[in-house]
């Protein structure tokens, strides 16, 4: 029901009295209420619906009852305002105008009610308010389920928020999507209106998505199919990166059968970056799984095939091929304690030399990192050098030592062995597993440079190699 509307082309003091003269049946048939002050703000004249909601009349023409014939009246907020502060005072002493506003009003009984009020100043010929017409009516139910929705929105808003997701609506008749403001941050979009012509999807949307997302939408369009819509793809943000979204909605379509025909899409859509970089994670660990499976597969084999060339002692050679694997699972769990990010040289080195006499070997060098594969070919060295001196050289007798030392330089690792106070060394007449892996595979698996010399006093090995971690 709309207001009573005031159109007042020539507001002259006459229209005061013609409302006075109004026959009274004429004024309660409205539905709304209605009354008229003086420019005293004396109420002069109301109809019957007024005073039912005000819930008792007023006094007419009363000095003191003034502007309202409400008992009480307060803002949404719940503030009193004061008789000589209502629209109608203010529209009598000021000459303000007031259309649709809301406030709450108390009757006598203790029932209170939203209004909702349009109130008109009348003037006379110069212009002076000479007094003024309200007409107000109940709203409450409409306030309550204003508020309700407002309530809900709220409350979807932030579960759209929570849930990285926004909602959006395209028209099929202009080739326009419009985003709420989540959908708007999700899009990187700076208005809600966004036109799906050529030159957007092409500026919006990636490359590599557009035919499946056009593709998603044609069949969705078909009025024959269901009329859902999901698709994922990545948009371009403000700052020019990509990000993963799903997409989905519900084609609306006009008429039935033959003559259905659709004309729009309502959907939302959700953040995947997430999702997609732990699927991404997910493959990229899968595939270094797989790759270190087989490196390691292909190390043990090399170091079982490497044992057993040449073997005479087949004991012997259990013993020299489980040492090995141990080794080579030791420097594993120190690659894996560190989710084969890296390993820290010193923690290396000595996992390495721990099976062997520790008072007999001193360890001289600073924490630092190696990759896994250099970690995995040096452990490896290490674990060589440790078991050849520990047979043939220094560590064989209690007087032998054995001096490992390294120090990084601009990015580079040099590490040295150096054994002193063993037997007289004479060079290997043939090349073990030990030689191949120290002269050929480490230089190749460090991508550097490694010397390894059998002088009498000593074996010695020098190790150069750009660190990678």
């Amino acid at each position: 029901m709309s207001l009573l509307k005031l159109d007042i082309p020539v507001p002259t003091p006459a229209l005061l009295e013609s409302f006075l003269e109004l026959d009274q049946g004429i004024l309660d048939a409205l539905p709304i209420g209605v009354y008229a002050c003086d420019a005293d703000g004396r109420i002069l004249r109301v109809n019957q619906r007024a005073i039912e909601l005000w819930g008792r009349p007023p006094k007419l023409r009363d000095p003191v009852q003034r502007y309202c014939g409400s008992f009480r009246l307060e803002s949404l907020q719940g503030e009193f305002i004061p008789p000589g502060e209502t629209p109608m005072a203010r529209a009598v002493l000021a000459g303000e105008r007031f259309e649709g506003v809301e406030t709450v009003v108390q009757n006598p009984d203790g029932k209170r009610w939203v209004a909702r009020v349009n109130v008109a100043p009348l003037r006379d010929g110069d212009g002076s308010v000479v007094g003024a017409i309200n007409c107000f009516q109940d709203v409450t139910r409409e306030h309550e389920m204003r508020l309700e929705l407002e309530e809900q929105q709220r409350t979807f808003d932030l579960a759209m928020i929570a849930s990285d997701m926004g909602t959006w609506r395209y028209t099929i008749a202009d080739n326009i999507c419009v985003y709420d403001e989540n959908a708007q941050r999700l899009y990187g979009l700076t208005e809600a209106r966004f036109l799906h012509d050529k030159d957007g999807v092409e500026a919006k949307f990636h490359p590599a998505d557009r035919d499946l997302m056009w593709a998603r939408v044609n069949r969705a369009l078909d009025p024959k199919g269901d009329g859902r819509y999901d698709v994922e793809y990545r948009v371009r943000q403000l700052d020019g990166s990509w990000r993963w979204l799903s997409a989905w909605g519900l084609v609306e379509f006009e008429g039935q059968g033959a003559e259905r025909k659709p004309v729009a899409i309502a959907g939302a859509s959700r953040d995947l970056s997430e999702r997609k970089q732990a699927e991404e994670l997910q493959r990229l660990l899968g595939n270094e799984l797989n790759h270190r499976v087989k490196n390691t597969l292909a190390t043990v084999q090399s170091i079982v095939n490497q044992t057993l060339r040449g073997a005479t002692d087949i004991e012997a050679a259990r013993e020299t091929l489980n040492a090995r694997i141990v080794a080579l699972a030791g420097v594993h769990d120190l690659l894996t304690d560190r989710s084969w990010a890296a390993a820290d040289l010193a923690e290396l080195a000595a996992r390495a030399v721990a099976p062997f006499v520790s008072g007999q070997i001193g360890l001289v060098g600073p924490s630092v990192d190696v990759s896994p594969s250099q970690a995995l070919a040096l452990s490896l060295a290490l674990h060589e050098l440790a078991t050849n001196a520990a047979k043939y050289g220094a560590l064989s007798r209690p007087e032998g030592r054995v001096e490992l030392r390294w120090q990084v330089q601009a990015g580079r690792l040099n590490l040295s062995w150096r054994e002193s106070g063993g037997p007289r060394v004479d060079p290997p007449t043939r090349q073990g597993f030990g030689t191949r892996l120290i002269e050929h595979a480490l230089s190749r698996d460090l991508d550097g440079k490694t010397r390894l010399e059998f002088a009498p006093e000593g074996v010695r090995c020098s190790i150069m190699a750009a660190l990678v971690t």
